[in-house]
């Protein structure tokens, strides 16, 4: 077989086709790159946004999760590049684990649906609406609609490409701390860990998008110029002169959140869209099989997601109101009443924030008749169902995965975790979870300047009820 270095994928044939991705990536594509992308299964990528509803806040964030999936292999390509010069790895790693792991970085976001960060927030039916990474796997296999087409993208791997489709699901559904095997937990960990390509894609493809700097500021040719083995094989680390960019890097996916992922207005969208969901299953009217609901969202692109969830939704209903404000031409974003964080305010609203954040989703909405009843005995203010929203950020987002840095030379001491090494890095961890994870409280914007009026009297009542209401579920 090909020795992996002189691979076409990986930059050393003149016949590839070239597609060029924003802000100024030329990709090389082979022929069995093209044939999975050409796919009915990748080309429906195409109609789902990379970031969902957050651009009604920033309005050029309408790229979607096919330029990002093409970006992610592209930086696979750029990471193996310099991992095949490195003898741990090089001297390891066959070409089959070179073309599965470009294949798992081509297609890690195949079963992405709209909203679906969103929608994965959804408890359906006794049991967690699928994860993408799941779907993705059964779309490979086809055993989905949406992976339909003439062969399946599994028959395309096993044929073209000759890797086995399971182990490219396995290293982007499992990711390199469940994987036995310590080379495919090495593969895993360039598509997933602390400094993967997955990452260095979208940080900088949403800041180009979103018209802002913070995912750009790190130093991507440093990086990758350092990108090393760790000592376990299991992982992807960096020699000591990559410590600096790698602090960069932290520090730019600390600055996406702070400033835009998790920017206020950005989560009033989506916690619309989830409340909204949240509100069409408590009525009955989504499909009653998960399976089916899976289907109803791999035919839709995120318009026509929330155009149907808006023929589902009864006149009246909490999720009528909350999609009239993100539909028909219309941007109604709720307001917020209260915002809190472990780090902001007195102990009452600190010990406010951890209550709710420990809340499950069904408390968080019993929590919220709570306070619409207390705003409306004390003040006046009546808001209907949906038109109050208790919004908690995603429990899986502060995870920092660690990146071991190795000395250049043995007597600089012995490998260590960037965490340990980087006052910066450890500073970035902490005010992560401190300041930048906030607990809000929206409000229709109907009602924001009355309850802005007697703002110390509502600021009383939303802490009272989040620290002693009932969470009837």
């Amino acid at each position: 077989m090909t020795h992996p270095t002189s691979l076409p994928e990986l930059g050393h044939s003149a016949g590839l086709v070239v597609v060029r991705l924003p802000p100024d990536s030329n990709v090389g594509l082979s022929p069995r790159v093209l044939a999975i992308i050409d796919h009915p299964a990748f080309q429906r990528l195409r109609t789902v946004r990379q970031l969902g509803p957050t651009s009604l806040v920033y309005p050029g964030a309408v790229h979607t999760r096919f330029e990002h999936s093409i970006g992610v292999y592209h930086k696979v390509t750029l990471y193996l590049r310099r991992l095949l010069e490195v003898p741990a790895f090089g001297d390891v790693v066959t070409t089959e684990d070179v073309l599965t792991v470009l294949a798992a970085g081509l297609l890690h976001d195949l079963g992405h649906y709209p909203m679906a960060h969103s929608l994965e927030a959804l408890h359906y039916k006794g049991n967690d609406t699928p994860r993408h990474e799941e779907i993705a796997g059964a779309v490979i296999r086809g055993e989905l609609e949406a992976g339909a087409g003439e062969g399946t993208v599994g028959s395309i791997l096993a044929d073209l490409w000759g890797v086995d489709p399971e182990r490219v699901i396995r290293l982007f559904t499992l990711g390199p701390a469940r994987l036995a095997d310590p080379r495919e937990a090495l593969l895993a960990s360039i598509v997933s860990s602390g400094i993967d390509a997955d990452k260095m894609d979208y940080l900088a493809r949403d800041s180009v998008h979103m018209g802002v700097p913070y995912g750009l500021n790190f130093d991507q040719g440093r990086l990758i110029e350092c990108l090393t083995v760790g000592s376990d094989g299991r992982s992807i680390g960096l020699t000591a002169k990559g410590k600096t960019a790698a602090e960069m890097f932290a520090f730019s996916r600390y600055t996406m959140f702070s400033e835009a992922y998790w920017h206020h207005a950005v989560r009033a969208a989506s916690a619309m869209v989830e409340a909204s969901l949240s509100d069409l299953q408590a009525r009955g009217r989504l499909p009653e099989r998960r399976e089916a609901m899976v289907e109803d969202l791999l035919r839709r692109g995120d318009d026509e997601l929330l155009a149907w969830l808006g023929e589902l939704a009864p006149a009246d209903s909490a999720a009528r109101r909350l999609l009239a404000g993100l539909t028909g031409h219309r941007r109604q974003l709720h307001k917020r009443a209260l915002e809190l964080s472990h780090a902001a305010g007195t102990e009452r609203h600190r010990a406010a924030h951890r209550r709710l954040m420990a809340l499950s989703a069904p408390s968080l909405r019993g929590l919220t008749v709570v306070m619409r009843e207390a705003l409306r005995t004390e003040l006046g203010v009546v808001l209907a169902d949906g038109e109050l929203i208790i919004d908690t950020p995603p429990r899986d987002k502060d995870r920092w995965d660690d990146v071991e840095i190795l000395p250049q030379r043995s007597w600089h001491g012995p490998p260590r975790g960037l965490r340990e090494v980087s006052a910066v890095v450890r500073g970035i961890a902490e005010d992560f979870v401190s300041v930048v994870k906030k607990t809000r409280i929206f409000v229709a914007p109907w009602a924001i300047g009355a309850l802005r009026a007697e703002q110390d009297r509502v600021e009383g009542l939303l802490l009272e009820v989040a620290l002693d209401g009932e969470a009837v579920e």
